[in-house]
């Protein structure tokens, strides 16, 4: 799935729960059950994960820090707000969480990317799914569909 990485996913509907197995996701989980972190703790023996992309924050780092294993990282890549976490669950393990934000990639990080993008689209390892196509014009149809909750795959705006 990803550079021979176990990847473990999840998803809040059923949509996105089959959408992630077909895209080759050892384990897929409910992250709306209160099950889900046990179910994650079990497919890796209790030790945790390596590292988790965290799109909600402000919902999920919280618990996500009790799944880290040793050394872990949680990268914060989306969040709608705040957050209140125990600073000890990072200590236990000696854990980090990361800020990412494209908008201040330098142009070196850019490039560097946009060449893995390029090549992953070229040689079939990145395969996105694309909703849905519109016209330029429509920008903020599409706008509001991405903040759709149960979304699935990408909307493409064509010129």
């Amino acid at each position: 799935v990803a550079a021979g990485c176990r990847v473990a996913a999840s998803a809040g509907t059923e949509a996105g729960r089959k959408l992630a197995r077909e895209q080759g996701a050892e384990l897929v989980v409910d992250h709306r059950s209160k099950e889900h972190g046990r179910e994650v703790l079990e497919w890796t023996n209790r030790e945790g994960v390596a590292v988790i992309l965290e799109m909600l924050a402000n919902v999920n780092l919280g618990r996500d820090l009790d799944l880290l294993a040793l050394g872990g990282r949680a990268v914060v890549i989306g969040s709608r707000g705040t957050v209140e976490i125990d600073p000890r669950a990072l200590m236990a393990r000696e854990a980090q969480i990361v800020g990412v934000s494209l908008f201040l990639a330098s142009d070196k990080e850019e490039g560097g990317l946009r060449s893995a993008l390029e090549a992953g689209l070229s040689n079939g390892t990145l395969r996105p799914i694309v909703r849905e196509e519109l016209p330029l014009e429509q920008a903020p149809l599409a706008h509001q569909r991405v903040l759709e909750p149960g979304a699935l795959g990408k909307i493409v705006l064509i010129p």
